[in-house]
């Protein structure tokens, strides 16, 4: 029997390469993108609402990001699988290096704007969004990018163990 883990980590290599892709036209109904404000869309464009599900792994997200701009490292930890990877612009990171290297961050805003929830599994959702983060780690501003998660609902309680960032090519 394969561990939790090895499906976890299948799950975000193939989520990794898929979001990498141009998506082909399906017939299944796609995830529901959800306006990260209500500003965010007009009335005409406005996405249906998310499921509750979606919601919640939106709102942790959301939760995760503040713990690391207002540097609650209780609420990160609270939030974060044990064996957390990231890699983001800056290079690959644990949740070890992520609070280690917390002095050199610096959060002056976020968005999750247009997020998508993707169900591998009943207890796996992978999240997808474009942040314009702004602040800066180690003096280097920050640049918009998409990214990824994967979330995992272990006992109840939903944690993230992966976060990957895609740079937001320049429009010209």
């Amino acid at each position: 029997m394969k561990s939790p883990v090895s499906f976890l980590l299948a799950v975000l290599a193939a989520s990794t390469v898929a979001s990498a892709q141009t998506p082909a036209p399906s017939t299944a109904a796609p995830s529901t993108p959800v306006a990260a404000t209500p500003a965010a869309a007009t009335p005409a464009a406005q996405p249906a609402a998310a499921s509750r599900a979606d919601q919640a792994v939106i709102d942790n997200s959301r939760a995760t990001w503040e713990g690391y701009k207002t540097k609650n490292v209780a609420a990160i930890k609270a939030l974060t699988a044990p064996r957390y990877s990231a890699f983001t612009l800056s290079g690959p990171s644990n949740l070890a290096q992520d609070i280690e290297t917390m002095g050199k961050l610096e959060i002056l805003s976020f968005t999750i704007d247009e997020p998508i929830v993707t169900w591998a599994g009943k207890n796996v959702a992978i999240l997808r969004y474009k942040n314009d983060l702004k602040g800066s780690f180690d003096g280097k501003a920050f640049k918009p990018v998409y990214a990824s998660e994967v979330w995992f609902n272990e006992g109840g309680k939903w944690r993230i163990i992966s976060y990957t960032e895609t740079p937001v090519a320049p429009t010209t």
